[in-house]
């Protein structure tokens, strides 16, 4: 079964970013609840070639705005894993055109 998700983390001042909303099927993906988001951090969910990947394309997401991400793995709250297509990430500006936080969407994704 593929599903498709959208995630935000908040993009603060942390040095973890933390997940501030999700979808239903976000929360699905992840296995957890909106109450228990705050707690998972990307590093937690995104595995080893996902976050390097994320690192090197942040550059890109600040100056263009968004990034595609090629098919990888993320591991549920509980530990499963998650593989997704693609995913997309972006920047989300507030009213004032600074950054509010970057959005994630993870294309036909399923539990392997």
């Amino acid at each position: 079964m593929y599903h498709f998700l959208i995630l935000y983390y908040a993009f603060d001042l942390q040095p973890l970013p933390v997940f501030t909303f999700a979808n239903q099927a976000g929360l699905d993906m992840l296995e957890t609840t909106l109450v228990a988001l705050q707690d998972i951090s990307l590093e937690k969910i995104l595995d080893e070639n996902g976050r390097k990947r994320l690192c090197s394309d942040f550059t890109q997401i600040m100056q263009q705005g968004y990034a595609y991400l090629p098919a990888g793995i993320c591991i549920s709250s509980m530990g499963r894993p998650v593989s997704y297509d693609r995913a997309i990430a972006w920047k989300v500006l507030n009213d004032e055109d600074v950054i509010h936080c970057i959005a994630f969407m993870f294309l036909n994704w399923s539990f392997v």
